[in-house]
């Protein structure tokens, strides 16, 4: 009898200890868009520098499970824990011929709205001979925008209060990168790029092939725009209406206690690196209501 008991709580000790070690295997799979790849790359470098007992691996971005996945789209059915934010720039080619017209004036977030977006409350034919010097030259431009999954699109409609199907233009499939491919071979033409596609992470200066839409907006921060960490500090320190931020976060189904420190650290010494990769520091009352959440879950 005491045979039976003894290989009863042994088989039981086994799966209990087996289902421990599924759970928590030190070994985390982390999928990310391309936008965010280098500043996941940066942040599993760092962190295995502290936690070298922790596996984490970078997964392709067609794999269909990952434990984590960085996005700007919170996918239903899932938990996000946000860890940064990105910034949305309007910008042109720089050998755009219509470049001299567009720089005579400063673009507005209403003027952006209407470069960007279809609004039911007009009807261009029937307004055209009422449509201001600008207005006619936002109908010469071509709108370029994503249609991937993971594009901002959808983030860039709701901000100016529309819709993705109200964007204006051609949609380019691919990641979001490709729009400033798109606007390299059509140069008379305009979209909206994240900072760290737009910038040259190494000078820190805008890519020579591209131009910012001169904003309606104080000098000084106009001129912020020309460099990546002015830019950054610019926008993590006031609200410009004409530009665009949100937020990124790692979406997840299940939560164990590997991924939930790794999370936290992301959240407290991971928000250093954010800059370098061209992305927003969290607010530090947002990080301290993550950390919060995070312990609630």
């Amino acid at each position: 009898m005491k045979k039976v008991i003894f290989t009863i709580a042994l088989a039981l000790s086994t799966v209990v200890a087996s289902a421990f070690t599924a759970q928590n295997d030190g070994v985390i799979t982390v999928k990310t868009n391309k936008a965010g790849r280098a500043l996941v790359e940066k942040w599993v470098e760092a962190y295995k520098a502290v936690r070298p007992d922790v596996q984490i691996q970078i997964v392709s971005g067609k794999a269909k499970d990952a434990d984590i996945t960085l996005t700007n789209v919170q996918t239903e059915g899932t938990d996000v824990t946000f860890v940064g934010r990105y910034a949305l720039l309007p910008v042109t080619s720089a050998s755009n011929p219509l470049m001299e017209d567009i720089e005579r004036k400063t673009w507005s977030a209403k003027d952006l709205k209407r470069l960007f977006f279809v609004d039911e409350e007009f009807d261009d034919d029937e307004i055209d001979g009422f449509k201001s010097k600008k207005e006619k030259l936002a109908d010469k431009l071509t709108v370029f925008t994503g249609s991937h999954s993971t594009s901002w699109t959808p983030a860039l409609a709701a901000y100016f209060g529309h819709t993705k199907d109200d964007v204006k233009g051609n949609k380019v499939a691919g990641d979001d990168y490709y729009l400033l491919n798109a606007i390299e071979e059509e140069p008379a033409s305009v979209t909206f790029s994240s900072l760290t596609f737009l910038y040259d992470l190494t000078s820190r200066s805008i890519r020579k092939n591209f131009s910012v839409l001169p904003l309606n907006v104080k000098k000084e921060q106009g001129e912020a725009l020309n460099n990546l960490d002015a830019t950054l500090n610019i926008l993590e320190h006031h609200h410009i209406d004409a530009i665009p931020v949100e937020h990124i976060g790692f979406t997840y189904a299940n939560l164990d206690t590997d991924i939930d420190q790794f999370l936290e650290w992301v959240l407290s010494d991971g928000q250093q690196y954010n800059h370098e990769q061209g992305f927003l520091q969290l607010e530090e009352r947002d990080v301290k209501q993550q950390i919060k959440l995070l312990a609630k879950k």
